[in-house]
């Protein structure tokens, strides 16, 4: 056994024990596990972290993925950054049906919506991040992603009342609607912490449309912490969803609602592979997400409350 591959595998055997009856990848699929994550979460030491293991284990990893895949980086790539090619997308596609065997999926969205899937059964989290639908859609169509939570915000255009985003091979199905907030630690600001553009074009076009200006948060600084820390610094507002988080959460950090509050409705879908929309899985999936969501829609209902 070649050296890279010896010390990759021992390190990864030799990672935390899970907890009995959770869900781990076969073990010919650990190294294509650890590559996956390191797309996910953008960096060495961010998919280290989300795996409990050392940055150099996860460097290893690549080496060995990219030496036996012929791999080569694609610099620039919104996504398969570290290489693509048939052999690999095939391998991810397998992957993806082993992990639905298990009833389980690996599903993708940004920090606003997060919370959505933290205590869904069947569920694999990976790192949050904003990103455009189309890079959504990338993801879900190469098997790093089963699914996705995808909010109109990150399309490129307005759709028309009872439109469906549309992509090869995918299918969006509706979740619902939520609606964002403003929140800061200066409630009379009108300056606003927004994603990059490319990510989240109509969320910053609607926040501008209402006369707020508006600064984008590196791409590099996706977690909840990264974007209060920056906020807090430059007396900016933030969108978040209230009724996801509670006001407790809001509280807790020191924030509080602009008076001034733009109306930022948002649909929601869920974004499957059409070949495993019918599965267990993704029915369960879909069912609890839309009962989250048709609470938090009576919350925001003042009648409903």
């Amino acid at each position: 056994m070649p050296l890279v591959a010896q010390s990759c595998t021992s390190a990864a055997r030799s990672a935390p024990k899970r907890a009995s009856g959770t869900y781990a990848p076969p073990t010919p699929l650990e190294d294509l596990h650890i590559l996956d994550f390191l797309e996910l979460a953008g960096s060495q030491s961010k998919a280290g972290s989300v795996l409990a293991m050392h940055q150099s284990t996860v460097c290893r990893s690549l080496q060995l993925m990219q030496n036996q895949f012929k791999l080569e980086p694609r610099h620039g790539s919104p996504v398969c950054r570290h290489g693509h090619n048939t052999c690999l997308q095939y391998l991810r596609l397998a992957y993806r049906e082993h992990r639905l065997m298990e009833g389980l999926l690996r599903i993708g969205t940004d920090v606003l919506h997060q919370s959505l899937l933290g205590n869904l059964a069947g569920v694999q989290l990976v790192p949050p991040r904003f990103r455009s639908g189309e890079h959504w859609a990338e993801l879900v169509r190469h098997g790093l992603l089963d699914a996705a939570i995808v909010s109109s915000f990150c399309l490129e255009k307005l759709l028309l009342s009872g439109q469906v985003p549309q992509w090869d091979g995918l299918t969006a199905l509706p979740l619902g609607q939520l609606g964002l907030q403003l929140v800061a630690t200066t409630p009379a600001t009108r300056r606003v912490l927004v994603p990059r553009k490319g990510a989240t074009p109509l969320l910053r076009q609607a926040v501008e449309w209402h006369g707020f200006a508006v600064e984008q948060q590196p791409a590099a600084c996706q977690e909840p912490v990264a974007w209060i820390k920056r906020a807090r610094d430059r007396k900016l507002a933030m969108p978040i969803c209230t009724d996801l988080l509670g006001t407790a959460w809001i509280a807790a950090h020191g924030l509080a609602p602009l008076a001034d509050q733009p109306p930022l409705i948002e649909q929601l879908w869920l974004l499957l592979p059409q070949g495993a929309v019918n599965t267990r899985a993704a029915r369960q999936c879909l069912r609890l997400l839309r009962v989250q969501i048709a609470k938090a829609q009576t919350m925001q209902d003042p009648h409903g409350r």
